[in-house]
């Protein structure tokens, strides 16, 4: 508490000519620390924040608060209210952003000589805390930190707040900027909102994950300790205006259940809006659960705080490559669709309308800096983490997210680049890909750098592009655009690329992708932001933006009584709900028995034509459920050898069955499931069984398969898992054919 500026000293009287002393008397409340930072609400639009202050005094008078900057003229008085009968009185003062430190003055309305200000000074700013592990740790610790700052541009804007045991306040200067990656981050919003105040609250512990954050019995983290720092953080009344989050190392596993299990976190209902009450246990998936003591609304009022959802970061190869996208079982390759599925199910999150607009517009992500050091024997290592011995790694990635929080929460106004545009060559000789926020350029040319030599195929000027699932081996820059050519012949109808699966990386083999520095490759667009070369193009975009315009080529194939059909050599794998066909084919309608157009083993999905026309459908889930017991559709709908396209959607989870022929919905069921995938045993058959019993005879066009689904029968834009066109050579050449050739 502050010392009395005004003093009631009792004298009965004044002599004539001199002034009276005060009658009243007036305290107000320190702040809990100097340069204390409000947050100014920039989430919402605002530029001001409301400041709690309290004191004693005289009962009944009105107290008067006014803003004293340093530097700064000084606000105009303002009443706060009467003193209570306690001789207590608080309330709150508007102060604007500006960037000056200020001291808080409150006097006595009837007696304006009794005053008394805070020691203490406060700010008002934007406060912004970072969630996360490892990587956001590293950009404050001074384990890793071996390269030399950058040099601030201003003293005393930028502090940062940690937990080290009890909590730590670092207000940074030239003379200490503390880390390298710190002052690095500072830089960008001392350049992009100069002279404006910012608080950096690091609610980061290596190597967890949400789901330890929230449990109590789990000791790997501790809600109590983040708790604690949030609290010294806001002691005086302040809000984190801006927590942000980019968090994927270890909740990245969650994969395509990453919405539905983390959802309940942030916003206290589930993904589908209904409310959840906490503690509880939150289930997800096919099954799974964890325990869920707290929830982020014990920290944050979604009256002033919003979240800055930004992308993940690189997640780095640590061994070799065979695709960008191969599923399975625990190989690298498995891993990183982990990462992509996650991606893409962060995407829905923040657009989940059940939010409430709790999520900012998703920001930029952080992918074009460097991981890992070398090992000092022709190796690579720690590629998990942002690198400590150059400035592309860790200071880059903390200048990425610093410019995540700024552009996410409209301090900033430009947009994140995508790849919006593409021009398919008519005859297939290649693609161009073009973003319209500007020119496309990789940080290995706008440094002026060498290309890459041709050690390995995928080494092209451009990466993250992968063609039907495999690295592109030529995407070159031409004139602000991506050009993508065949990795052989001409592209034709059914080729499909896409940007940035898996990782996000384009990375194949190890270490050499990281020892050639191939993050440089990256596409970028240079928006003039502090400290970077350019700004990531965005992975995953719209599938529309990249569809082929193509004419199709007709090049089909036979099968005859005895073949071929079509094994897949694998099992579906684990987690298997959707699933999506496409037959195009003329097929020969037998009056000996039904044909098999697809199957799987155990008959848990079974679609077949029937000898009058008709198709008839079985579905059964993991847990033995048959949901659709060989329903058949509409009379007559396949006719025989006149060309039909057969579509079949299933979703298990969302609960349907559908069927059309040539456009035409002709089966349709709806079901509910206690258990929403296929079991993962099971093996994918077309236009046979496994023993080649029930074969189909047919004039075919295409057979595609998708590992997910539609609800109205247009096809997956995604890359097929399986694929049949001809020629028939290419159809007898699969490693799926069995039975005779094709002809």
């Amino acid at each position: 508490m502050i010392t009395l500026l005004g003093l009631g000293l009792g004298v009965p009287s004044t002599p004539k000519g001199e002034v009276a002393a005060p009658v009243t008397s007036v305290s107000i409340d320190d702040f809990s620390r100097d340069r204390t930072l409000f947050d100014s609400g920039a989430a919402f639009g605002r530029s001001e924040a409301d400041v709690p202050v309290s004191g004693t005094g005289t009962v009944g008078e009105t107290v008067q608060v006014r803003v004293l900057p340093t530097g700064g003229p000084a606000s105009a008085w303002a009443d706060l209210g009467l003193i209570d009968g306690a001789g207590k009185w608080a309330g709150a003062i508007t102060a604007d952003l500006t960037p000056h430190w200020a001291r808080v003055e409150a006097r006595i309305k009837s007696e304006p000589v009794t005053r008394a200000a805070t020691s203490n000074r406060f700010g008002v700013g934007h406060v912004v805390a970072l969630w996360g592990q490892s990587e956001i740790v590293r950009i404050r610790s001074t384990a890793q930190d071996i390269l030399p700052p950058e040099p601030l541009l201003a003293d005393d804007c930028v502090q940062a707040i940690w937990m080290d045991g009890a909590p730590v306040v670092k207000h940074l200067t030239n003379a200490d900027p503390h880390t390298a990656a710190l002052a690095a981050m500072a830089n960008v919003f001392l350049a992009e909102r100069p002279g404006e105040k910012v608080a950096l609250v690091f609610q980061a512990v290596s190597g967890t994950g949400f789901r330890a954050l929230v449990d109590d019995a789990d000791a790997s983290r501790n809600w109590a300790d983040d708790a604690a720092l949030h609290a010294f953080a806001t002691a005086d009344g302040q809000h984190v205006g801006l927590p942000s989050v980019s968090w994927f190392a270890s909740p990245g596993s969650l994969a395509e259940h990453y919405e539905d299990a983390l959802f309940p976190l942030f916003t206290g209902k589930t993904a589908g809006g209904v409310d959840v009450t906490f503690p509880t246990q939150i289930s997800f998936g096919a099954g799974d659960s964890y325990q869920a003591d707290h929830w982020f609304g014990e920290l944050y009022d979604p009256a002033h705080t919003k979240w800055v959802a930004f992308g993940p970061h690189r997640f780095d190869i640590g061994a070799d490559m065979q695709s960008a996208t191969v599923l399975g079982d625990g190989s690298p390759e498995s891993n990183l669709h982990n990462k992509e599925q996650a991606r893409v199910s962060w995407r829905a999150m923040i657009e989940n309308t059940h939010s409430g607009g709790l999520f900012l517009p998703l920001g930029l992500e952080p992918l074009t800096y460097q991981n890992g050091i070398t090992d000092g024997f022709g190796g690579w290592t720690d590629q998990s983490h942002p690198a400590s011995d150059t400035d592309d790694g860790a200071p880059m990635y903390a200048r990425l997210v610093a410019h995540a929080v700024l552009q996410a929460s409209g301090l900033t106004t430009w947009q994140v680049p995508v790849f919006d545009q593409s021009d398919w060559d008519p005859t297939g000789a290649y693609v161009d890909v073009w973003s319209s926020a500007g020119p496309v350029s990789t940080i290995r040319e706008a440094r002026g750098e060498p290309a890459l030599d041709t050690t390995h195929p995928h080494w092209t000027d451009v990466f993250g592009w992968q063609i039907n699932g495999s690295p592109a081996q030529r995407a070159e820059l031409v004139s602000g655009r991506v050009r993508i050519y065949p990795d052989t012949g001409a592209f034709v109808s059914t080729d499909v690329i896409r940007f940035g699966e898996g990782g996000a990386t384009g990375m194949v083999k190890f270490p050499d992708d990281h020892i050639a520095q191939t993050f440089k490759n990256l596409p970028i667009v240079d928006l003039g932001m502090s400290g970077l070369d350019g700004v990531p193009v965005r992975p995953l975009p719209d599938a529309a933006a990249l569809v082929n315009t193509l004419v199709p080529v007709a090049s089909g194939f036979n099968t005859g009584a005895t073949g071929p059909h079509f094994v897949d050599p694998a099992t579906l794998g684990a987690g298997v709900g959707q699933f999506f066909a496409q037959l195009d084919l003329a097929p020969v309608v037998s009056s000996s028995g039904s044909k098999h157009l697809l199957t799987t083993t155990g008959n848990y999905i079974r679609l077949e034509i029937l000898p009058n026309g008709k198709l008839r459908l079985r579905v059964r889930d993991s847990g033995g459920t048959v949901h659709v017991d060989y329903v058949q559709s509409s009379a007559g709908v396949v006719v025989d050898n006149v060309q039909a396209d057969i579509r079949l959607a299933i979703d298990l989870a969302a609960g349907f069955a559908k069927v059309w022929v040539n456009g035409v919905l002709v089966l349709d069921q709806s079901f509910v499931s206690a258990a929403p995938t296929l079991p993962s045993n099971r093996t994918l058959l077309a236009l046979a069984s496994n023993t080649g019993g029930y074969q189909v005879e047919a004039a075919v066009t295409q057979i595609a398969i998708w590992k997910e689904t539609t609800s109205d029968g247009s096809l997956p834009l995604a890359v097929p898992y399986k694929q049949f066109v001809g020629p028939a050579a290419l159809v007898n050449s699969d490693a799926w054919k069995n039975g005779d050739d094709a002809t």
